[in-house]
């Protein structure tokens, strides 16, 4: 059955900017048009509506000699619709001339469009089955028609491989919780035979400690392994020796990367040992495509690189090269025989693009895509640590947190913005609406020593809904401070079900998230982010432990319970854990409570 409720028009890009040709139009309904130029392009369209309000367009593009993007464009009312979800941005509609344009491609973002109303439903989504190849997607209102305009552009790369592109447009209408959208999506893409995400190692999902803020380049073994003693007791299963392992250098940038030999920690393999004996994994940081100027691996593979970074004195690799995959597989594989390190943090994926300063393909390669060649290498990268130790530990962080990154790695960890809490919540939350059960990781969490530990906290609860990365330095931070962390931290570890593992609803994203629900079988946490606002608790009848994390800056919380029907003991906790108040509640409309600045709520049923 073909129902189809938009106009899409599929161009060559000097077409559609210029209309220097006419177009020839195929009208498949009274309400769906096709249009395309030149006559070297064609193409088919078959739609299946799979329930009611979501449907798949599945298209196929044939080109003998295509060397343009083409371009899809359709439009639909904007009835109901305040914002616009993406992996990459996020906010209120914007006129069809403003250019905001999401970007994906194997190792960036991912290809959908979520257009919700101010009540947390979708409206409108749209996914494209291609997370490869490179995919721009632009959505802008009409300011003649009201309408939102959607413009698709496919770049010809998706030609090298074949003259004919399929792919599926997915468009989601229901009138449903735009999370649950996101969810859908998500598993649509895991579905695909090629998207399969990676195995996820239960200890990718607990507490982890980071050595970049801490420490940044001047690493210190000792120093290191004090550190992670203080963090396993806190709950930290994992530490992550970020960069300055493998150089002497202390200017921050890139000259040194390509050799991959640990300079300043020349026994790295007692390193390893000595955080095993503590009972704490040990991950290494990587930066794949960068040789830097002073590498030997700079001379080794002069004239194949992607380019150069001048102002990070290094180069990019060119995965199209059999070689260079050889070798950063190599390089990987010799870390774990040689040193025994549990995983990787493979740092800059995203710089393996396409663009119009790379080198043309010649004969020494085996791809002509660079997005190919990347999905090659790391497809046996995966394939060939996997064979040594079945459960490694791979983290990328935004914006390599598409769907093909899954397949790669098991931990997606939020982008760099020290200290900027605000910032944390929302990136993990866009994180992790995509990732299903990928491990979402906050970015790593510092604060000041002299800050109170009430406002520290606030770093912490903040990210509550992934799994928290410290990286401060704990053996010289205030007592106050490390009681808070590990209050909270073994809330985390007790209440992960909920909080990592359940189902996650994120409210507002509008406003940023101004609170988040997580549900186990049985519990239910809610982590409130403004003040003044009414946080609505739904209880089902098998829910027996309902908390709030009071993380909005204000001593007040009340809660909407909108069900009538038990009774609750409250325990009200500062954020030390210190008890502040005990009593016996009925759950019966809203309950007003004075809660400490950064505390918690916790409500055990006791009757129905």
């Amino acid at each position: 059955m073909r129902k189809t409720l938009f106009i899409i028009g599929v161009y060559l890009a000097p077409i559609f900017l210029f209309g220097q040709q006419a177009n020839k139009q195929l009208n498949i309904s009274p309400k769906c048009k096709f249009s395309i130029a030149p006559q070297e392009l064609s193409f088919e369209v078959t739609t299946k509506e799979c329930e009611k309000d979501l449907i798949i367009h599945s298209f196929t593009l044939y080109s003998k000699d295509f060397c343009s993007p083409a371009i899809i464009k359709w439009c639909f009312p904007a009835n109901d619709i305040q914002f616009v979800w993406t992996p990459e941005f996020q906010g209120g509609l914007k006129p069809n001339w403003y250019l905001q344009i999401l970007t994906s491609r194997a190792t960036t973002q991912a290809p959908i469009l979520c257009f919700i109303n101010g009540n947390n439903q979708n409206k409108y989504s749209i996914a494209a089955s291609d997370a490869l190849n490179t995919i721009e997607m632009k959505a802008g209102v009409s300011e003649e028609t009201s309408e939102i305009e959607i413009t698709l552009k496919i770049y010809p790369e998706a030609f090298k491989f074949n003259t004919k592109y399929l792919f599926d447009l997915r468009i989601d209408k229901r009138n449903i919780p735009y999370w649950q959208t996101l969810k859908e999506v998500s598993e649509w893409w895991a579905s695909f035979e090629n998207y399969e995400p990676l195995s996820v190692p239960d200890v990718a999902k607990k507490p982890m400690y980071s050595t970049w803020y801490t420490f940044h380049q001047e690493l210190d073994v000792q120093e290191v392994i004090d550190e992670c003693r203080i963090a396993k007791s806190l709950g930290c299963e994992t530490v992550i020796i970020d960069d300055g392992w493998q150089t002497l250098d202390n200017n921050r940038g890139y000259s040194f990367t390509g050799d991959w030999k640990p300079e300043r920690i020349p026994n790295m393999k007692a390193f390893v040992d000595s955080i095993h004996q503590l009972g704490m994994k040990f991950i290494l940081w990587y930066s794949v495509p960068f040789v830097g100027n002073q590498s030997e691996a700079k001379k080794r593979f002069e004239g194949k690189f992607l380019n150069n970074l001048p102002a990070q004195e290094t180069y990019k690799l060119d995965p199209r090269y059999p070689e260079v995959r050889e070798y950063l597989i190599s390089i990987y594989k010799a870390a774990i025989q040689d040193w025994d390190i549990d995983g990787f943090k493979l740092d800059f994926v995203d710089q393996f693009k396409e663009d119009e300063n790379i080198p043309p393909a010649n004969e020494l390669m085996d791809f002509s895509s660079v997005n190919r060649a990347t999905d090659r290498l790391l497809t046996n990268v995966m394939k060939e640590l996997k064979s040594i130790k079945p459960d490694i530990l791979i983290e990328f962080r935004q914006r390599y947190i598409g769907p093909l990154m899954r397949k790669y790695g098991n931990m997606f960890r939020a982008t760099d913005c020290p200290y900027g809490l605000h910032d944390n919540r929302i990136r993990v939350s866009n994180v992790r609406l995509l990732s299903g059960n990928t491990a979402t990781h906050s970015d790593m969490l510092m604060w000041h020593p002299n800050e109170t530990k009430e406002v520290a906290a606030l770093q912490l609860l903040n990210v509550m809904f992934s799994v928290p990365q410290i990286s401060i330095r704990l053996e010289s931070f205030p007592k106050e401070h490390i009681a808070m962390l590990n209050f909270w931290l073994k809330f985390w570890n007790d209440h992960r079900d909920a909080l990592l593992e359940g189902e996650f609803e994120p409210y507002y994203p509008n406003l940023n998230y101004p609170f988040i629900v997580g549900k186990s079988e049985n519990t239910l946490v809610a982590g409130l982010y403004t003040s003044h606002a009414v946080i609505p608790v739904n209880v089902q009848e098998q829910v027996e432990k309902v908390y709030i994390i009071n993380a909005s800056g204000y001593n007040k919380v009340m809660v909407d319970f909108q069900r009538n029907s038990a009774k609750w003991n409250l325990t009200i906790y500062d954020c030390s854990g210190k008890v502040i108040e005990q009593k016996t509640i009925l759950g019966k409309g809203i309950v007003k409570l004075n809660v400490p600045f950064s505390g918690l709520v916790e409500f055990i049923r006791l009757s129905i």
